[in-house]
């Protein structure tokens, strides 16, 4: 599981044309600013590829948040935004013109942090702090250990990350890390714990917040499990298995009917069996063609060698008679 930091960007960029005097366009100078709600560390860098119309470039980002490429080749570019530990904040692609043009980058740091299950009440969350400088000893740590864990040598890269906690404690990314690999050895109470470090840290974490919400459910706390999931929807909105946890926990409490059955049709495309759940609870309520639906769009979804598969279209034609 691959580390990342969560952060809301939208970017601007102030592109001008840069000529070789009397020579044809080389290319343009690109000069951006970091924008923020929380004052700016510095140690952040930008890279810039050009996926084949120019090199991957690089420029550091000054205190007041600017940076500048002296010369850009026009087209499509990758444009990254990188923590001190190299650790990518933001990624997205822009294209860069011949004449001027305004984009644009702000990082929006949450304002305060829920220490959630962690309890001691809030605390401010600093650009500092999702950027901090890591350790070069921690971060040599934190590299073996992907680098085992990608191998499947769980253990090797467990005690490699802790070694990295141990140089940095607020290496948020390296309780991920440690938690993934606990989970990976079946140890899902230490891995809860470690997720809940991370998240404790960086409460935005891009992938600790949904790990959390994942090992909680497979630990059947339930309750637990619907509020982290419910927040890590907020970082990635996107997440078909967050909305089935959410939509499972939520069955546990006995929940919002209305609002089970939006989170199971939100999850159907990652989670396919969704469909199979919302069904049954449709089914409960009488809503026949509803329950129809979701069972012909399953068996759509569904690989010709589903072992549901039989048992759906038996339960398809028992509700079309």
């Amino acid at each position: 599981m691959k580390t990342c930091l969560y952060s809301t960007v939208v970017s601007i960029l102030c592109v001008a044309a840069l000529t070789a005097q009397g020579g044809p366009q080389r290319g343009v100078v690109v000069r951006g600013e970091i924008t923020s709600n929380s004052p700016i560390a510095g140690n952040l860098s930008v890279e810039i590829d050009g996926m084949g119309s120019g090199p991957l470039q690089s420029a550091m980002v000054q205190g007041d948040g600017s940076f500048e490429f002296p010369s850009v080749s026009p087209g499509m570019h990758q444009l990254r935004v990188l923590s001190a530990a190299g650790v990518t904040l933001h990624t997205e692609q822009v294209v860069i013109r011949d004449a001027g043009q305004p984009l644009s980058i702000r990082i929006e740091a949450p304002a305060s942090a829920n220490r959630a299950m962690g309890g001691g009440g809030g605390s401010t969350v600093s650009l500092r702090q999702l950027t901090h400088k890591v350790p070069p000893s921690a971060q040599s740590a934190f590299t073996k250990g992907e680098r085992d864990a990608l191998k499947g040598n769980y253990k090797e890269a467990a005690e490699l990350f802790k070694q990295a906690i141990a140089l940095d404690p607020e290496f948020a990314d390296a309780y991920n890390e440690l938690a993934a690999a606990e989970a990976s050895l079946g140890d899902l109470s230490k891995s809860a714990d470690d997720f809940q470090k991370a998240v404790d840290l960086d409460p935005e974490h891009r992938y600790a917040l949904p790990n959390l919400a994942i090992v909680l459910a497979k630990l059947s706390r339930f309750p637990e499990a619907g509020d982290v999931a419910r927040r890590a929807l907020k970082v990635v909105p996107g997440s078909g298995k967050l909305h089935y946890i959410l939509a499972v926990s939520m069955m546990e409490e006995n929940g919002d009917f209305d609002e089970i059955i939006r989170h199971l049709g939100r999850a159907t495309e990652e989670v396919p069996r969704a469909h199979l759940v919302a069904a049954d609870l449709l089914i409960q309520k009488g809503r026949r063609d509803d329950a129809v639906r979701h069972l012909e769009d399953y068996l759509i979804a569904a690989k010709p060698d589903d072992e549901y598969r039989p048992k759906v279209q038996a339960r398809l034609i028992e509700l079309q008679h």
